[in-house]
């Protein structure tokens, strides 16, 4: 059998408290309390040949608030509700134990017995929800003597021993139409109920409980398998972050070349115009560290761009002839 989930059971319970007691797993904690109630389960229309109806021996455990200690009395009516197990003792029996959320007091004159219990309201069969694994199927729906049924096991969390805590339950379908096209359970099944306890099984001891809703668990989500295209994208990304500039990386320069590859072109130099090739340079530069781009245009294009705006170089018949140190002696004569 797979191994069951953990997950709270619940319950609600109302009734008359018994005798008020310290939680014997909490010594020294003076509002840690311990109710315990013979739990009145009063007969229903379910009938089933393999359950007994009777009072079911139930502690609650909680801590109290300071203010409000004193009024857990018995014969006080509660309203209870929480997480819930089964267990067996050699001390308590069969009995339920209650780990409350919130346990409150019917309002009232409690002194006054007589008066006190005609305003209580009657008595209800306790409401619980619980997930549990389908371990056995029995019994017929609409026919025979023992409704059908399914044995199952709640695997909670135990507040006292702080352990796991697996016990048995039993799911009863009512006799009727509703179940008719209910789909059968499988065994190792986990399935949500929500039901009424209306008594015990009559062999081992457990809560028999009438079914009122079923929910079922959605079906685990299973990992996507891993594609090669999936595989790749993950080593181009890698790739394309090994090869980033590092500290180490040389600046970059841009070079301007001609045609020929022939040594860069500068306005400052004594060039031929006959020697000037045909040739644009473009250039974007944002700030310091940005890279500057050069390329050749074709003749189509360098026939629409406008002139560059650098200053044509001079010939060397139009350059001004320097005085040398004879001409000046030739002049002072």
């Amino acid at each position: 059998m797979p191994p069951n989930r953990t997950c709270p059971a619940t319950i609600h319970i109302r009734d008359f408290i018994d005798s008020v007691e310290p939680d014997p797993t909490r010594p020294g904690k003076s509002l840690a309390l311990q109710l315990r109630l013979s739990l009145n389960i009063p007969d229903k229309d379910e009938q089933s040949d393999d359950v007994t109806q009777g009072d079911i021996t139930t502690l609650i455990r909680f801590f109290s608030q300071t203010a409000r200690s004193e009024i857990y009395q018995p014969n006080v009516f509660i309203y209870a509700w929480g997480s819930f197990l089964t267990a067996t003792t050699q001390e308590d029996g069969f009995h339920i134990l209650l780990h409350a959320h919130a346990v409150d007091c019917h309002p009232g004159n409690y002194e006054d017995a007589d008066s006190y219990f005609m305003r209580c309201p009657e008595a209800a069969q306790p409401t619980v929800t619980f997930l549990g694994t389908v371990c056995e199927r029995g019994g017929q729906l609409n026919n025979g003597s023992t409704l059908l049924h399914y044995r199952l096991q709640s695997t909670v969390y135990h507040t006292s021993n702080r352990t796991h805590h697996t016990f048995p339950l039993t799911a009863y379908f009512k006799n009727g139409q509703r179940w008719v096209n209910f789909p059968p359970l499988s065994i190792n099944a986990q399935i949500f109920i929500t039901g009424r306890i209306f008594g015990l099984t009559k062999e081992n001891q457990q809560l028999a409980i009438i079914t009122e809703d079923v929910h079922f668990l959605p079906a685990l989500p299973q990992p996507l398998p891993t594609t090669p295209s999936s595989t790749l994208g993950k080593r181009q990304r890698s790739d394309r972050w090994t090869r980033r500039a590092t500290p180490t990386t040389p600046s970059k320069s841009a070079h301007v070349l001609d045609r020929d590859s022939s040594p860069p072109y500068h306005s400052h130099q004594n060039v031929q115009s006959q020697d000037v090739p045909r040739q644009r340079e473009r250039a974007e530069q944002d700030d310091d560290t940005e890279t500057r781009f050069t390329w050749t245009d074709t003749a189509d294009e360098a026939e629409n761009l406008p002139q560059p705006t650098s200053p044509t170089p001079e010939r060397r018949s139009q350059r001004m002839r320097k005085t040398s140190y004879a001409d000046v002696l030739a002049q002072s004569k």
